[in-house]
């Protein structure tokens, strides 16, 4: 794999991180369209840690809140369940941790499973489909407690992170968009947007600093199909491009746009199975 294509996959990548329409989708089907090989999964943790510092960049206030909230934990142990009832940012800490332990379980089981259906782009278009029926149905449900007139939670509570987590457990298969699942799940529990965004990315750090961890060993042992310096480059890109796409997502989220992303997913879903199912067959 040359600059070029690495550098393509990067703002790939990085604009399809955090905007609702797979990551992982995009990285398969441009990898075809470049004619490059299924980049490594150690490059593609690499290029997920480049978005993973947009995130830091993006909430490093929410991160240091986060921080302190867990020297209080350590401080006083015996506090815990009222810490829990009374700081929101307490809370919020341990919904995270609750939440990332789905996909965990499921990534530690099914590694080879998964790494297998990174090869078959026609699933992905089928699967893109999919994202599209969850973003779309998410964008009327929400409308329509806005219109009865429901109030919305301020703060994620420990169950609310457990189901959120459940859903980007599922979102681990290529073409299930990891942040449309994760803020769908969290309007779908009555969060406020803003809120189901600011927990999706959050809920981001612990899943892709986990990912990165079971990629040493391939960056140990040069399994790696692209060299240092692109691996640099393709880091830096990502996180760039990264930090445009989470500033335009929560534009997009305040003003109720997420079925916009339906239809998008949609139009590529349909391209991919018609190619691969009916012209590259």
């Amino acid at each position: 794999m040359g600059l070029l294509e690495a550098v393509i996959l990067a703002v790939v990548q990085g604009l399809t991180e955090f905007l609702p329409v797979s990551s992982s989708g995009h990285l398969v089907l441009f990898s075809y369209i470049l004619g490059v090989n299924q980049p490594s999964i150690a490059y593609e943790v690499l290029l997920h840690f480049g978005t993973l510092i947009a995130v830091f960049i993006a909430f490093w206030r929410d991160i240091v809140a986060l921080f302190q909230a867990g020297l209080k934990i350590i401080s006083n142990p015996k506090a815990f369940p009222r810490l829990i009832d009374e700081d929101a940012d307490v809370r919020m800490l341990v919904a995270l941790c609750i939440g990332t332990i789905p996909a965990v379980i499921v990534a530690l089981l099914l590694e080879s499973q998964i790494e297998g259906l990174f090869a078959a782009p026609g699933l992905t278009g089928i699967v893109l489909l999919i994202t599209g029926g969850v973003l779309f149905i998410t964008e009327r449900y929400s409308k329509i407690i806005a219109l009865k007139g429901k109030s919305l939670k301020e703060s994620v509570s420990i169950l609310d992170g457990l189901i959120i987590g459940i859903g980007q457990a599922f979102a681990i298969v290529p073409g299930l968009s990891r942040s449309g699942t994760t803020i769908g799940f969290g309007l779908w529990r009555g969060l406020r947007r803003e809120e189901a965004a600011r927990f999706s990315f959050l809920l981001s750090i612990p899943a892709i600093l986990g990912a990165t961890v079971l990629a040493i060993g391939d960056l140990i042992s040069g399994q790696v199909n692209a060299s240092i310096s692109t691996l640099i480059i393709g880091t830096i890109v990502a996180a760039i491009t990264g930090y445009v796409a989470i500033k335009f997502l929560l534009q997009i989220i305040k003003k109720g746009r997420l079925v916009y992303f339906s239809y998008y997913v949609w139009a590529v879903g349909l391209t991919i199975i018609f190619y691969f199912y009916f012209l590259a067959g």
